[in-house]
């Protein structure tokens, strides 16, 4: 157990570490600027250009980033907690594929550009992810052993491959301009870079970040075992069920923002755990710190170092967490 000092150091590292990246990601790319010009921008005090270049092109990106890494990050928290199983992530278990399928679906078919459509994108990427989660859940369920973590994560795999190949399918009839769209997207590129999608998803997932950590205490109990969580009053069934919806809920809006990006969860909920343990009034806050600091690194080097390259941040991120990922599997038993 750390101590409260600890805590609040920790925490503090976290938070500086995300300014100091913000800033830095404020700052450089095609037209560089140091950190006061770009702090006297937010201060009125900025040139035209660099009012352009900071509140219409760069600022969204780096909250689409940040909203989309917290999201992430607080979604492979909750499966962690639900299957007891490290391996467990969105984008693993197809949550992200089954809702990007949906959006591809509406912008092969319906204007994508038309405000009452992106409003709706938010309600249809959440039922394709939970209508993902539910077949996995019902493939990898084993009559009277439960759920199998590597029969889980083979599932996951297995359905996400299938539903790749679906929207192969709807894709490969379109347009230039919206094969590109998905296929960026696929790829992990961040399209929720625009001050509109902010509006609609931001008050959305802040509610849900909130939903998610009234639950801690909750959470906090389905880490014991099935039999000591019962004795202790916990509805196992009801706590498991909203713990589905609000990590799917949660993944399935960050996939419209920052598109088909894996192991955020994973890295950012496994690495929280054990440096700031398994409280989940502390993991979960740290966890979405870490997500926040992973994509926008991610982003950064994407945007800024490979400029010129069309490396989208989702390969970067899996650069980044796919080793890690091989890593824990040595460590999980079958």
């Amino acid at each position: 157990m750390m101590t409260k000092k600890k805590l609040l150091i920790s925490f503090g590292l976290l938070i500086a570490v995300l300014l100091l990246i913000f800033l830095t990601s404020l700052s450089i790319g095609y037209a560089n600027a140091s950190f006061s010009d770009t702090l006297s921008v937010f201060f009125g005090n900025g040139s035209q250009a660099m009012n352009l270049i900071i509140f219409k092109i760069r600022l969204p990106r780096i909250l689409a980033a940040i909203l989309g890494g917290a999201s992430l990050a607080l979604s492979g928290m909750l499966l962690q907690t639900l299957t007891k199983n490290p391996l467990a992530d969105s984008g693993i278990l197809g949550i992200n594929t089954g809702a990007g399928l949906v959006i591809a679906i509406m912008v092969a078919f319906l204007d994508s550009s038309s405000v009452n459509i992106i409003s709706l994108m938010p309600f249809m990427a959440m039922l394709g992810g939970i209508l993902t989660i539910m077949i996995v859940y019902l493939i990898s369920r084993k009559k009277n052993h439960g759920i199998s973590p590597t029969r889980l994560i083979i599932t996951g795999v297995g359905v996400s491959t299938m539903l790749s190949g679906v929207m192969v399918s709807v894709i490969s009839k379109l347009n230039d301009n919206k094969t590109d769209y998905i296929v960026s997207w696929l790829s992990g590129k961040i399209t929720g870079d625009n001050w509109t999608v902010l509006a609609i998803f931001t008050p959305i997932l802040i509610i849900l970040w909130l939903l998610t950590y009234t639950r801690s205490q909750s959470l906090n109990i389905m880490n014991l075992n099935e039999q000591t969580a019962l004795a202790l009053g916990l509805n196992l069934q009801k706590e498991r069920l909203i713990s589905l919806v609000l990590s799917t809920a949660l993944a399935s809006l960050s996939v419209v923002l920052v598109g088909n990006i894996t192991f955020v969860g994973l890295v950012a909920g496994h690495v929280s755990r054990r440096l700031m343990g398994s409280d989940h009034r502390i993991s979960l806050p740290a966890s979405m710190l870490m997500g926040m600091i992973l994509l926008l690194i991610a982003d950064t080097i994407g945007r800024v170092l490979l400029i010129g390259t069309g490396i989208p941040t989702g390969l970067i991120v899996s650069i980044i967490g796919a080793p890690y990922f091989l890593y824990l599997m040595t460590k999980v038993e079958s």
